[in-house]
């Protein structure tokens, strides 16, 4: 807390003057906000991120000033010249310099922000060229045009990544992420523990590639596929997992416009990126900071929806078309459905995959080399192949958004949901009031299922019109909405899949969870076969088969899933709507690049990691600091503030609603309701909770039954950013009983924290 100066009662003078300055600069700052809210269409919540930032720059200036006046003070410390003193001080008040003077215009800004902040250029590579025809006066004449993609030079993005001193510090001070036996991150996996250069120097930059196509116009328009853009994006393995998510944790790398690449082959993108990753895996020098240090990397998994990865690995997009249907096994469409474990067939192996392209080439004819194509399923021989110590079998892990969330989970939904209303057990007006009357969690409330309409269920497709985080949701809320008929066949089968999902989501897997796992997918689907026999398993049921065995390679596949990756998409969608599209790569990219300049200026570089919600003032504070010595062993508190809401690292804790899980009791979580949250110091988030009892599992709900105190307990506090589980619940009655449902299975989480 600051220290408090109190001006003496006698200078009502004083006083006066100093509440008509107080009230004019709050007047001037309230019509800062109108001005840029109203004029320039700004929404509040940005409007209250513009207020915070010019918080901490008013906050910065004072100090600066207040350091300058301290200095004059100093000088004059032993003078009995008030005057000289007086005069001294006014001059420096008055010679304050304006920082806005050099911001003035755009083109000030422009050269301003790249005097200080040094953003990385990007460079324009030329894949080709061509002859159009533009205006010149009244006429039309030829021109050369560059067909080019933006690039921004890997190294040089990680040295200005790597001058942030949070993210240097996760690199050079790993934290241990897991003990023996399970399995938290991707240094817990056994490829990286083998991996050629991983394995000798443990501080390696391990790099995630991402690879995607966005619409930026809109997608039922004249224009929707003509500037559709590639774009490449890459984040650190080394990045604590908590601020891996965080979109300041994933940075541009290439962007070209879709149309362009598919006429030159994705290839030429992959060629200029193998050029810096083999000067990384060797060791490169960079300046971070004002030290020189040598860095190493590569890359660790290529991330994307299956196109994307077959496209980058040089497999046949559609597979439909290819008679091996599988990047990760050399499976046909016969076998995919009878043969429901991995070990029914032949992996291949990136030896096997150089031959198979070399045949492709070799091949005398182009019908004998279209053959060979759609035996193998293979197009051509990828760059992948190229990158050092890299193995495009087994570092292509699936997405589980795309394989369950927006494929799987949607199609056996259908199928369960027609079964279910043509027998009579249900209707679909049942299902939707269920969707609608169902009492979400004010996070869940945001991904709020659709109802499902005749039309959606009686499409020949395998869609139910939902989001990815529609389907998280409905997967969570769907057995409470059919629990009358819970024993159905049905309804069991799609348990069992949730049961899965449940495993596959977890941050923490143990070793032997891993052959559960497969036993688990293996049974499925022979009963999906069993259950609707005139269904065809789809690719993307068969790609779960594999998901065990990479799980056990790179990690959990969370650590590799391409929600988050899509985030970074609304950045570059959002400009594109303000600008024109003569040039539209080059655009963006170098506004991308100023927002990435300007994350090192705040060592805080995942600035949204703390929201507060409403604040107030603690009405006993002897007894909050009796809790805090009692349950924290904190003494000697200065400053505790309440809060109705917080959110720490993407989790929201709500008092009154959200539940944690505090302790553990022979394999249950025991939960708490948080009633009151406190920070202490400005630093210590923590929460005061009313114990739980967890009396049992229930499979059917897939949700932990409790029992609600009647009477007043006491309560109990704890260090929010010390849980087992750092997840919000939330509770749900049904039939006078409380459940807490899962959002992923906490067998391994609670027995690794």
């Amino acid at each position: 807390m600051g220290q408090l100066y109190t001006v003496p009662m006698a200078n009502n003078s004083l006083v006066s003057c100093l509440i008509s300055f107080i009230q004019a600069l709050t007047r001037r700052a309230a019509a800062f906000t109108v001005d840029v809210r109203e004029r320039c269409c700004i929404s509040r919540g940005n409007v209250n991120n513009i207020v915070a930032e010019v918080q901490q720059f008013q906050f910065a200036l004072l100090e600066n000033l207040r350091e300058r006046v301290r200095n004059v003070f100093e000088r004059h410390g032993h003078m009995d010249n008030i005057e000289q003193l007086r005069n001294e001080t006014m001059a420096t008040i008055v010679d304050f310099p304006d920082p806005f003077a050099s911001l003035t215009t755009s083109y000030m800004q422009d050269q301003t922000i790249k005097e200080l902040f040094h953003p990385v250029e990007p460079e324009e590579v030329i894949i080709s060229q061509k002859l159009c025809r533009v205006k010149r006066g009244g006429t039309r004449v030829l021109k050369t045009r560059n067909i080019c993609f933006y690039y921004v030079p890997l190294i040089k993005s990680l040295e200005q990544f790597l001058c942030n001193p949070r993210i240097s510090n996760m690199i050079h001070h790993p934290t241990n992420c897991s003990k023996d036996g399970f399995l938290k991150d991707i240094v817990n996996g056994s490829l990286f523990k083998t991996h050629p250069l991983f394995s000798v120097k443990r501080t390696a930059l391990q790099l995630i590639l991402y690879s995607d196509e966005i619409e930026i116009c809109n997608p039922l328009g004249a224009h929707a596929s003509v500037n559709k853009l590639l774009m490449f994006y890459y984040s650190l393995g080394n990045i604590e997992p908590k601020f891996r998510s965080k979109l300041p944790a994933i940075r541009l790398l290439a962007i070209a416009k879709a149309k362009d690449i598919s006429e030159a082959g994705v290839d030429v993108i992959l060629e200029r990126i193998e050029k810096d990753l083999k000067k990384l895996y060797s060791g490169t020098r960079v300046k971070t900071g004002s030290t020189e240090t040598n860095i190493f990397g590569a890359v660790i998994s290529v991330c994307g929806d299956t196109l994307a990865q077959h496209d980058l690995a040089g497999f046949k997009s559609g597979v439909g078309f290819a008679f091996s249907k599988c990047r990760h096994c050399e499976c046909d469409f016969n076998s995919m459905q009878s043969n429901f474990d991995e070990n029914d067939f032949t992996p291949r192996t990136l030896q096997n995959h150089i031959r198979q392209c070399e045949e492709i080439e070799r091949a005398s004819t182009e019908f004998l080399k279209k053959s060979l194509m759609t035996t193998y399923g293979l197009n051509r021989r990828s760059k992948l192949v190229d990158f050092p110590a890299f193995d495009l079998i087994r570092q292509t892990p699936q997405d589980i958004m795309h394989v369950l969330l927006e494929g799987v989970v949607p199609y056996e939904m259908k199928c369960v949901l027609k079964a279910l209303i043509l027998s009579g057990d249900t209707e679909l007006d049942s299902i939707n009031t269920g969707i609608q009357g169902f009492s979400y969690s004010p996070v869940d409330v945001r991904d709020k299922p659709c109802p499902i309409t005749v039309n959606t269920l009686s499409s020949n497709d395998n869609k139910l019109k939902q989001s990815a985080g529609q389907m998280l949701v409905f997967m969570k809320i769907f057995p409470f909405i059919v629990n009358s008929i819970s024993t159905n066949v049905y309804v069991q089968f799609i348990i069992g899949l949730l049961e899965i999902s449940q495993i596959i989501f977890s941050p923490v897997i143990a070793i032997e969870t891993l052959e559960k796992l497969r036993r688990m997918i293996e049974q499925h689907l022979k009963e999906f076969t069993n259950l609707f026999p005139a269904n065809n398993i789809t690719p993307k049921q068969h790609y779960m088969i594999h998901f065990p065995s990479q799980i056990e390679a790179l990690g959990p596949l969370r650590r590799h899933m391409c929600m988050r990756f899509e985030s970074k998409h609304r950045f570059f969608k959002k400009w594109s709507s303000k600008l024109n599209y003569k040039n539209i790569c080059k655009s963006l990219v170098q506004h991308n690049q100023i927002v990435e300049s300007t994350q090192n200026e705040n060592n805080n570089i995942f600035t949204h990691e703390k929201d507060l919600g409403p604040v107030g003032e603690v009405s006993n504070f002897q007894y909050v600091e009796s809790k805090l010595r009692d349950f924290l062993n904190i003494v000697d508190v200065q400053h505790v503030i309440s809060v109705k809401w917080v959110t720490l690292n993407g989790n929201t804790y709500t008092t009154g609603k959200s539940l944690i899980i505090t302790d553990t009791d022979n394999g249950l979580p025991i939960f708490g309701l948080i009633n009151n949250i406190f920070i202490v110091d400005s630093v210590l988030f923590c929460c005061e909770y009313q114990v739980h009892e967890t009396l049992d599992f229930n499979r059917n709900l897939l949700s932990y039954e409790i029992t609600v105190p009647n009477v007043a307990m006491a309560t109990e506090m704890i260090n929010l950013e010390k849980l087992k589980d750092y997840t919000a619940y939330q509770a749900v009655m049904l039939n006078t009983k409380t459940y807490v449902p899962r959002k992923y299975d906490l067998t391994d989480v609670l027995l690794v924290n």
